[in-house]
């Protein structure tokens, strides 16, 4: 279990880095919200509030501005 643990930490990681490659905004906030997905998921498991909270603000906040653009782009 503590492998599968680890494995999902380093998901995130890596997710985080990739996202941090990506030059258009748009890609830029799909990959961030997946690690950040992976962060808490990671934080539960780990029972850490702070990875848990900022994750999920973080998926907030991505979520928020990918649904604003698809909005005005729509228009």
């Amino acid at each position: 279990m503590k492998l599968l643990i680890e494995i999902i930490g380093y998901i995130a990681i890596i997710a985080g880095f990739y996202a941090a490659t990506k030059k258009e905004m748009t890609h830029f906030r799909i990959w961030h919200t997946i690690s950040s997905v992976f962060y808490v998921v990671y934080g539960f498991f780990l029972d850490s509030i702070p990875l848990i909270i900022s994750g999920i603000i973080f998926c907030f906040i991505h979520i928020y501005h990918l649904k604003k653009k698809d909005k005005s782009v729509s228009k």
